[in-house]
C-alpha cells in the first residue's frame, strides 16, 4: 500500500530538498522526528520517531528532484519526497510503501504532520529566521 499528501512551498527546490535530505536538522523541523543516529558511516541510520523507531539502510536520491529511504524492521517499506517546480513555489510530496491498511490512517496523519513542519521551517528561513531559533512545536498553527 502506498500513500503521498502534498503541499505547495514557497521556496526553490534545490532548497526544500537540501533540507529534506539532512538528516540531522531533521529532528529541527519535523514534528514527528525525534532523533537520527548514524549507524554505519553514511548508509545506515536510525531514526527515533513518534512512529517508532526507523532503521534506514539504503538510499536513492536525485539531487534536487527526489529522495527515497529504505527501511529495515519497521513497518514501512520505504518513505520518500518528490521535489517538483510549480510556477515560483515547490509541490513537495512525502509517500511511504507500508503492508498493514491498518497504519494507514496514523501514516497520513504524520505525513500531513511532517509536510507542515517542513513548510513551516522553509517560510521561517525564507523570511531571514535563524535556523537556531526554530521551534517545531510553536510553529504548528500554521496551515
Amino acid at each position: 500500500m502506498r500513500i503521498e499528501n502534498k503541499i505547495e512551498i514557497n521556496s526553490t527546490p534545490k532548497n526544500v530538498y537540501d533540507i529534506v535530505i539532512d538528516g540531522q536538522i531533521g529532528p529541527k523541523w519535523n514534528p514527528v522526528l525525534n532523533e537520527v543516529i548514524e549507524k554505519e558511516e553514511g548508509q545506515k541510520f536510525l531514526l527515533k520517531s513518534n512512529v517508532g523507531d526507523i532503521l534506514i539502510v539504503d538510499t536513492e536520491s536525485v539531487e534536487n528532484e527526489h529522495v527515497t529511504w529504505h527501511m529495515e524492521n519497521s513497518d514501512m517499506n520505504s518513505i520518500g519526497y518528490i521535489v517538483e517546480p510549480k510556477g515560483d513555489l515547490t509541490e513537495v510530496t512525502i509517500w511511504t510503501e507500508f503492508e498493514n491498511k491498518k497504519l494507514r490512517k496514523g501514516y497520513e496523519k504524520a505525513a500531513d504532520l511532517v509536510l507542515k513542519g517542513l513548510k513551516n521551517y522553509v517560510d521561517f528561513l525564507e523570511e531571514g529566521g535563524d535556523p537556531e531559533d526554530f521551534d517545531k512545536k510553536q510553529l504548528m498553527v500554521s496551515p
